[in-house]
This record gives structure tokens, sequence and C-alpha cells, in this order.
């Protein structure tokens, strides 16, 4: 039910989206808060780029790291493409500055992101709307942690234009209100966002630490990129009952055998078996082989108990999941760790189940996945030429080096610190909600 009152401020709208979610109930809600509110406008300054020439380059020390919409959702940073140093004169308008709320303005519309300290200086797309915060008004992490409440986001979508492909833009949403808790709030509040953001910061270089020490221990990579003309000589004994050229030439055939324990020593390796999707207003959450890769993975429906049951498609904290399906330049073989958030959940027959035997092998497992040498070894397992799979046997097969003493316990450390990260960022989202249903 809507209120003709609603109609003006809404520009005499008269699609539902518009009044959706009991967006214009929860700005009545805020103004009644004993609390300053704040336009959005007052509080950051809101814009997006233009669309502009994107020239890719191979080599990261031509270009600039390139942020997509999806992209800048990810935990996990490596393998982005680079865009050309020398064909993109705007570059410094377009990149990221550390402490930016970034807001997806096209597609799935409103997820937010806090622009970390690794991400300074990425280009980022045109499909993003950049809030930065006015420091002398608002704490950065308060911003971004109000803007991820269940609140601010039925707001955002109730602004948002488009029946086949969704669009918002910054003047849309401008005129958002925004509660100003009182100072040691929001300090708290931006304290508990940035030491999500640093902790993500700091296992991301531990374990580009340990990725550099697998990658050490090949001979060295000659070929960049899979699709580059190669030539080899396979010997008979060695066709491992392959005859594709992807598995004995070139980028994958590069990944030498450097010995250690097959994975099938160091965990199970399982896959569900195909899973009726059968979507329900009550059942188990369900997140697919995309949402489990980002920052804060979340799911968008629900699948019937008995089917996710029938498949044993649950997943658990402390498993990894690999990519089994896709390209091979995208996430196909990308390793993810299930945190506690994502305990119990339903996931994708596209994800292969690693379920390591500890705590320190999982740390092994996945810092070795995520190296070059390891997606190298694990996609040359890869089988199909249109959409290349993996399989569970295949995954089990892998050998992986032991680390040093030092290089394991920081691989421990990183799996720690994001597992940690998440439940910061999740408690300062959790103490605006409830202060707003207060």
């Amino acid at each position: 039910m809507t209120s003709s009152k609603w109609l003006t401020p809404e520009q005499r709208r008269l699609d539902a989206s518009a009044f959706a979610e009991g967006g214009q109930a929860i700005r009545h809600r805020i103004q009644q808060l004993r609390a300053p509110v704040e336009r959005l406008d007052q509080v950051a300054r809101l814009y997006n780029e233009a669309r502009f020439a994107r020239t890719y380059v191979p080599d990261p020390a031509h270009g600039f790291p390139y942020l997509t919409g999806s992209d800048m959702l990810l935990v996990d940073l490596t393998g982005l493409l680079y865009i050309s140093r020398a064909k993109t004169p705007q570059a410094r308008r377009l990149q990221v500055g550390a402490g930016w709320t970034l807001i997806s303005c096209s597609g799935t519309v409103g997820r937010t992101v806090y622009a970390r300290s690794e991400m300074a200086g990425f280009v980022l797309s045109h499909d993003v709307i950049r809030a930065i915060p006015a420091l002398d008004g608002i704490q950065p992490g308060y911003l971004f942690a109000f803007l991820s409440t269940r609140h601010a986001q039925a707001m955002l979508r109730q602004r948002m234009y488009g029946s086949v492909v969704q669009h918002i833009e910054p003047a849309h949403i401008a005129d958002l209100p925004v509660p100003i808790p009182d100072d040691r709030e929001g300090k708290a509040i931006d304290a508990l966002v940035r030491s999500a953001a640093d902790g993500r910061t700091t296992a991301a270089a531990l374990l580009h630490g340990t990725a550099a020490h697998f990658d050490s221990l090949a001979p060295g990579f000659r070929y960049g990129h899979e699709h580059e003309r190669a030539e080899a000589i396979a010997s008979s004994t060695l066709l491992h009952g392959r005859l594709d050229a992807f598995h004995h030439a070139g980028w994958a055939a590069e990944a030498a055998e450097v010995g250690g324990d097959h994975i099938s020593a160091l965990a199970s390796v399982s896959r569900p078996s195909l899973i009726k999707r059968v979507f329900v207003d009550r059942g188990i959450p369900f997140v697919s082989g995309v949402d489990v890769y980002h920052a804060r993975p979340s799911y968008r429906s629900r699948i019937m108990t008995r089917e996710a049951e029938r498949a044993a498609a649950f997943i658990h904290a402390g498993q990894l999941l690999v990519q089994r399906s896709g390209q091979r330049y995208g996430l196909l073989g990308r390793p993810a760790l299930v945190g506690r958030s994502l305990d119990g959940f339903a996931a994708s027959e596209d994800l292969i189940r690693v379920s390591p035997t500890t705590p320190a092998a999982a740390a092994r497992i996945f810092s070795f996945l995520r190296s070059d040498l390891g997606r190298r070894t694990l996609l040359r397992t890869s089988y199909g030429t249109s959409i290349p799979h993996l399989n569970p046997d295949g995954v089990a097969g892998i050998r992986v080096p032991a680390l040093p003493t030092a290089l394991q316990a920081e691989a421990e450390d990183a799996l720690r610190l994001r597992e940690l990260a998440d439940a910061a960022e999740e408690e300062a989202i959790q103490r605006i909600e409830a202060w707003l249903d207060s």
C-alpha cells in the first residue's frame, strides 16, 4: 500500500519499484531519530565518469589495474585486467582513492564497497558511483557501513530505473537521508570498517608472499597468457591420456611438477550432484559460483531444504571452494574460503568442495592454488574448449609443495585476518541497523 503523499517526493513515478521495500517509510523513520540528519550529497561528493575507451595490455608495467562494477566486490584482486597507461590520458580522474565508498549503479544496483588501500590508484569503471566522504563532516567507515545497511539499500533501490538493466545516477540518490551518530559511536563504527579493510589488505600482502615462493619453484614462465601461440614436443610416455595441445604446450604446460603432497592427502575433494533450483521464501540460503568470491558474500535466494539435502549441496566454514567451469581467464579454478558467515549455506554444483584435514592444510592448499604456478597446474587438468571444466579427481591429484615454516604461518595468518575482517565489517553494519530499528 502506498500513500498519495509519497508521489510528489518521487517525482510522481507510478512504477511499483519506486515504492517497494518500504523506502519511503524508512526515510520517515530516519527523520524521526533523535540525531542530526544530512543529505548524502552534503556529507559526500557523488559522481561517476562518462564512458571511456579501454585498451587492454598484457604487461602490468604498461597498464593500470582495472576494476569493473563486479571486480570491485572481490576479496581477492589478483587476475585483474590492465588498461593502457599510454592510451588512457584521463586515468588520474578515473583512479580510486582509499576510504571512498563505491556504489554499483548498473545491473545489480546498490552494491557497496569500502575502497581499501590496496585498491588505491586502480582505474574504476564508469558503472560505479564514487562517494568521497567529506572528512570534516562524516567518518568514511561510517558512511560505507550506513550505505550497506538494509535500510539504505532499500532507499537506493527505490531510485533505480530501467526494466531490463537497472541503473541509478548520483543525482537520484543525492537526497538520501544520512543520520549522524554521536562522535563516539561514529568513530567506533569507522574503526571497525577500517580494521576490516586493513586486515584484508594485509592478508593480500601475506598471500602475495606465499605465491611468490611457490612461483620461485618453477624454472621460469615464458608465456604470460594461455592464448599465445606455443609449440612443444610431447613424449608418448608423458601424454597422461591427453591429446589436447593446451595440456602439453604453452602457458599451462609450463607448470612443471615440483613435488609435494597430493591434495587428496591433505583434504577430501568432492562435488555435489546437480541441484534442482526450487526457490522458496523459507529454505536454505543459496550462493552461486560468483557470490563466494566477494568480500561480503551474500545470498540472493533460498532453495528448498529437501533439494539441498538431496544434492549434498551444503558448505561449511573452513572449506575451500574451487570454481569448476567457466573461461580460463575468469574465475575458473580460483579458490575461495568458506567463512563463518556462509556456514551451512547451500552452494552451486559448479563449486568443487575441498575439505582440508587441518587449518594448516587449508592455508597451504589455498595459497598454492592462488599462486601462478598453482593456477597453471590446476588449469592444466581442465578439459573442454568452449567452456572448460575441472573435476574433483583432477583437483585431488595436484601436488602441493610444503611451505617454509615462516611462510606457512603467514598463510594461516592471512586466512585468519580475512575471517576477522568479515566479522568486523558485519558488526559495524549491524550496529547501525540496530540503531535504525530502535
